[in-house]
C-alpha cells in the first residue's frame, strides 16, 4: 500500500464525521475547527472507536436485531454530538482536549464512572446489549 493511498484512507473518519462535526457547529455557532477538534478529543477520551470496532462484530440475525443495533449506534452519534455540543459550548474558551478537560472537571466522577464501565464493556466481548447500555450510559452523561 502506498502512502498515499493510507493518507487516504486515514482521513475516512474525518469524511464520516464531518457531518456530525457541520451540525454541531451550525447549532453551537462555534467555529468548525474548534468543534472538529472537540469532537475527535471527545471520541478519542471515551474511546468510541473501540466501541464502533466492537459493535460491527455484533451477528445481526433478523430485522429486529439490526433496528436495535442502528438504534444503538444512532443514540451514540447523538451522544457524542450533544456531549461535543456542550464541551465547546461550556463558556470556556477552549476546544479540543482542553475543552473535554473543562467539561469533564466539575462532573468528574459521574464521567469516570461511566468511562470505566464503557471501557468493560468495550473489553467484554460485544453484544447488543451492551451496546445498548453503552449507548445508554452516553447518553446519560448529556442529560445531566
Amino acid at each position: 500500500m502506498s502512502n498515499e493511498l493510507a493518507n487516504r484512507i486515514a482521513d475516512l473518519r474525518a469524511l464520516i464525521a464531518a457531518p456530525d462535526i457541520v451540525l454541531v457547529a451550525d447549532r453551537t455557532g462555534k467555529p468548525i475547527g474548534d468543534v472538529a477538534a472537540t469532537y475527535f478529543a471527545a471520541g478519542t477520551f471515551f474511546r468510541l472507536d473501540r466501541i464502533s470496532a466492537a459493535a460491527n462484530s455484533i451477528p445481526v440475525i433478523d430485522y429486529f436485531d439490526r433496528l436495535a443495533l442502528d438504534r444503538a449506534r444512532d443514540s451514540i452519534g447523538d451522544a457524542e454530538r450533544r456531549l461535543t455540543a456542550a464541551m465547546v459550548g461550556n463558556g470556556a474558551v477552549a476546544a479540543g482536549a482542553s475543552a473535554v478537560e473543562v467539561w469533564v472537571a466539575p462532573r468528574k466522577n459521574e464521567v469516570e464512572r461511566i468511562r470505566a464501565a464503557i471501557q468493560e464493556i468495550a473489553n467484554s466481548g460485544m453484544t447488543l446489549s451492551k451496546l445498548s447500555v453503552a449507548a445508554s450510559l452516553l447518553g446519560d452523561l448529556v442529560k445531566s
